[in-house]
């Protein structure tokens, strides 16, 4: 018995002993690795902070509500008639999209400049001279919009917030599909300024957004890759929409007139069943557009409630 309980002993002995030679091994490792953890933590934080504290300079009416959006400050806005968010009351002014002043640009010391994509080609060579940094933002299309919002997420560091405002707007386009009953209807786009007219194709904002909210572009079969073709007679009536959307570029009201003229002096539109119905509508100029902005989530609501009802 007695030689059983010292070899028991010595076991437990050997074993604590074991134990604790082993702990005090491998503790450095531990306090070594746990070193590196906080030192990579502390090193992405400065990456981060580094990111937040950039100077961005946004040329861009669309892309500085996007901004607002995730939550970003800025050192430069574009002159504008419309009403920018309050975040951005009192920053520097910085000249038209178009044709922003590159002089105060420079002097606010940017590390990025936001501009429309649109005016690239007015901008780059500019934008070389002064060695500043550009993002092209694209509001182009309502899908290149959203490409363009998760792209400038990255850029800045606001991966997170520019994925919820995707997954918002998303989501509204979602609410819309999700009202269509039975076969999607066809939808021609008449887009115009003066007395010339266009069908506005998938490549355009307005087609793009019909195709968004589920509809059927009459020009979808065309197989072409313009924003904007021709008008043509006949293929609004061989096609005979559901719906017919009238968006007035320029001087609306006499664009407006010149719709009505074209429609009631040509007796074959009377031969149309959105005609007949009722259903020939003229796109409201406060929520519709030739591009993208934030506001785009108003203009597929009223779509929605066009084709499928309120």
């Amino acid at each position: 018995m007695k030689l059983r309980y010292i070899a028991a002993t010595l076991c437990i002995s050997a074993v604590a002993f074991t134990g604790c030679s082993t702990s005090s091994e491998v503790q450095p490792e531990i306090k070594q690795e746990v070193a590196k953890q906080e030192e990579t933590k502390q090193e992405e934080t400065k990456q981060d902070e580094a990111v937040t504290d950039m100077n961005i300079v946004s040329a861009t009416v669309a892309a500085t509500q996007v901004l607002d959006k995730l939550e970003t400050d800025l050192v430069g806005v574009p002159n504008t008639k419309y009403t920018l968010p309050t975040r951005y009351d009192g920053v520097t002014q910085i000249g038209q999209a178009m044709s922003p002043d590159f002089e105060i640009i420079a002097s606010l010391d940017p590390d990025l400049v936001v501009i429309d994509s649109m005016f690239k080609e007015n901008v780059e060579k500019s934008m070389n001279e002064f060695g500043m940094e550009a993002f092209y933002f694209n509001t182009s299309t309502y899908t290149n919009f959203l490409g363009s919002i998760e792209e400038l997420g990255q850029v800045i560091g606001k991966e997170e917030e520019a994925k919820a405002l995707i997954s918002e707007l998303e989501g509204v386009e979602e609410v819309v599909k999700s009202k269509i009953k039975g076969e999607a209807p066809t939808v021609a786009v008449l887009f115009g300024g003066g007395e010339n007219f266009m069908l506005a194709t998938d490549n355009s904002y307005l087609g793009d957004l019909v195709d968004t909210a589920g509809a059927n572009n009459i020009t979808d079969d065309l197989n072409v890759e313009s924003d904007y073709i021709p008008f043509s007679m006949e293929q609004i009536v061989a096609s005979n929409p559901d719906y017919i959307l009238r968006f007035a570029h320029g001087n609306l009201e006499e664009t407006k007139k010149s719709f009505d003229q074209a429609f009631d002096k040509n007796p074959a539109f009377a031969t149309l069943d959105a005609v007949k119905e009722g259903r020939v509508i003229d796109l409201d100029p406060t929520i519709f557009g030739v591009s993208a902005n934030i506001h785009v989530v108003d203009a597929i609501e009223v779509l929605g409630d066009i084709l499928y009802g309120e």
